[in-house]
């Protein structure tokens, strides 16, 4: 069966590169739902047409959830992710967004994910072609790179039921060179609001509490907590004041922040209180507020049987190797693997330049990591 996989992989990698232009030139990031669910419509019409089963999970805020299987009700033999959004304003990669230049691609979210998108699903109609006879799953989201602040409960609620019971979960993430991703950080995003007491420039320095200044201190403070390879708190975006000649009353601090376990990401919740209720400047307030978090994705024993299996696909069918790293950015499979489903990440399209306006595929991985999953799930 793994053989004739290959081969159907290989005859078919025209068809779907093509495809994979065409998502890309979907261009939407996560708030632009209209966007998003018209290419929900396009891969829904080509996944049918490809004979795999399509369910659609309608979303109010962002972009609407796919689920695409072959076999379902069969024994489990995998869950496979991507997500369909990116960072990108439309017309950041010109008209037309996609090019194809030799063995490679250039457009918004050609390799994070949209080359992972197409890796999966040739990977399961290959294997539906072939008579693989276990049921095969892929779930595709559309707020990823936003922490997945729209979804809310229901998107939560849809990772647990759509991965329940499986044995493992591959996520298509972005790929550089033979890399895959064994363990993510946490990412909690806060906001400080900080107030102060306005004042005129000329006249009442000394006695006006400045908020942009207390907010200088506090991003001090919280830089200096951070450690390499550790929790790290970064200080992204800083709004105060509003006329030049009057002491700012108000400022807001956003921090991003990255934390490598759970026990971590707890602790970070004290420093920021005890940052926000530290007062440089006398006469000043802050209150923090939680704006978004996903969990971390710990390497766990599990997760490295994982990537043992793969590596032992990739020497037993001379299909190269993969090297584990770990990675600061954050993933959907923080969330499987928080439920419980052993994940490892990174294993879709290799590339680079991923989210600057140079983003490029080597189109030539989207066979590869193709029979990569092909071979490993047959064995599984």
């Amino acid at each position: 069966m793994v053989k004739q996989a290959f081969q159907y992989i290989d005859n078919n990698v025209e068809k779907y590169l093509d495809f994979l232009s065409k998502i890309c030139s979907f261009e939407a990031r996560a708030y632009d739902k209209e966007t998003i669910d018209r290419m929900v419509d396009f891969i829904t019409a080509f996944a049918q047409g490809e004979g795999l089963q399509v369910t659609r999970t309608p979303m109010e805020k962002c972009g609407d959830f796919l689920t695409v299987e072959i076999n379902p009700g069969a024994e489990k033999a995998g869950l496979l992710m991507a997500h369909m959004d990116t960072v990108f304003d439309k017309g950041v990669f010109g008209n037309p967004p996609v090019r194809r230049e030799g063995n490679q691609m250039f457009g918004p979210g050609v390799t994070d994910c949209k080359g992972g998108i197409t890796i999966a699903l040739l990977t399961l109609k290959a294997l539906l072609e072939n008579g693989f006879d276990k049921h095969l799953r892929l779930i595709l989201t559309s707020d990823e790179e936003i922490s997945n602040v729209l979804g809310g409960e229901k998107e939560q609620q849809f990772f647990r039921e759509r991965s329940a019971g499986f044995p493992c979960a591959i996520n298509c993430e972005t790929a550089e060179g033979d890399q895959v991703v064994t363990s993510r950080k946490a990412i909690l995003k806060y906001r400080l609001d900080i107030k102060g007491v306005s004042g005129h420039a000329g006249k009442h320095v000394f006695t006006a509490k400045n908020a942009v200044v207390e907010a200088a201190h506090k991003i001090v403070a919280l830089s200096q907590k951070s450690v390499p390879g550790g929790t790290t708190y970064s200080c992204n975006i800083v709004q105060g004041g509003s006329v030049l000649n009057v002491i700012p009353d108000h400022c807001s601090v956003s921090v991003d922040v990255r934390a490598v376990t759970v026990k971590d990401m707890e602790q970070t919740k004290q420093v920021m209180e005890e940052v926000a209720q530290t007062a440089f400047i006398p006469g000043t307030t802050c209150e923090v507020h939680l704006l978004g978090v996903r969990p971390p994705m710990e390497k766990t024993p599990e997760t490295m049987a994982l990537l043992q299996g793969l590596l032992d696909t990739c020497h037993k069918y001379g299909l190269g190797t993969l090297t584990a790293v770990d990675s600061g950015g954050g993933s959907d499979s923080c969330f499987t693997q928080m439920v419980g489903v052993p994940s490892i990440c990174g294993v879709g399209a290799s590339g680079g330049k991923q989210h600057s306006a140079d983003e490029f595929l080597n189109t030539e991985s989207i066979p590869l990591r193709a029979k990569i999953l092909a071979a490993f799930l047959t064995e599984e």
